[in-house]
């Protein structure tokens, strides 16, 4: 996974994405699905943390939290955001790298498609793996396989190569804003479940922004936000069921380690 894309975003990031209100009707999203996974004062692992609003929120929670990422870009501003937070430390790194993690966790967290850039799941999977206790659970945000909301877009823009662009096998490149591209790949849930099965169980796959679209149609929510409000809500009810499940923007994996 290449650094300097994430880097030359960070300063903007927030504004441009995280904070936006398509992310922040996201990331509740994301919230309120993990906020009973873990015991309380548990120490967990987050990879990919940007700058620092999942760690902040973790910390709120009464969690302990290794945040890294693999830009140090990402990181000062994390570390700006969690500065009255002793029980967050940082560290850059690789999620591809998570070997080299000298500690073991109670939990993993990773938020938004970070682990779509990890091109080696396999083995990025048995080395999470040797990191997390026994019994303990992970949340892993992927891009979804199948959006609704892109398909439809682009086919009414008359672009079908980016309609489906999710569904190409391999390796694809992405652009991330700015003009900065990364290279990632996309996942199913049975190919999510199956590659994560020697060590960890699939216990829930859910979707994240179903009826909320993805964040470059941020004008449409900001045009009408009393529906999207509603949308957000309902997409808290509905993530874990057939059809949300399966066409969001992104999905929500929680595994059990073996």
């Amino acid at each position: 996974m290449a650094k300097e894309p994430f880097d030359l975003l960070a300063q903007a990031y927030d504004q441009n994405f995280a904070l936006s209100a398509v992310g922040q009707f996201q990331r509740e999203q994301v919230w309120h699905q993990i906020a009973d996974l873990w015991p309380q004062n548990a120490h967990l692992l987050e990879l990919g943390c940007g700058t620092g609003i999942d760690a902040q929120y973790l910390v709120a929670q009464g969690f302990r939290v290794l945040a890294t990422d693999i830009s140090s870009g990402m990181l000062i501003e994390a570390q700006r955001r969690c500065a009255d937070f002793p029980q967050v430390s940082f560290k850059v790194l690789d999620a591809s790298d998570v070997g080299q993690v000298k500690e073991t966790f109670d939990g993993a967290f990773s938020n938004f498609a970070a682990i779509n850039c990890v091109l080696d799941l396999p083995h990025f999977a048995e080395q999470l793996a040797l990191k997390i206790r026994s019994g303990g659970k992970i949340a892993l945000c992927f891009f979804g396989r199948t959006c609704a909301w892109e398909i439809t877009a682009s086919l009414l823009a008359g672009k079908p190569k980016r309609a489906f662009r999710r569904w190409r096998s391999g390796i694809i490149t992405a652009g991330i804003g700015q003009g900065a591209t990364i290279s990632v790949r996309y996942y199913g849930s049975t190919e999510i479940e199956q590659i994560f099965a020697p060590w960890f169980v699939l216990e829930k796959a859910i979707g994240i922004g179903f009826l909320v679209p993805p964040t470059y149609l941020q004008s449409l929510v900001v045009r009408f936000p009393s529906v999207f409000q509603v949308c957000n809500a309902l997409d808290k009810r509905i993530g874990g069921f057939w059809p949300a499940n399966q066409l969001s923007d992104h999905v929500l994996y929680i595994l059990r380690c073996r």
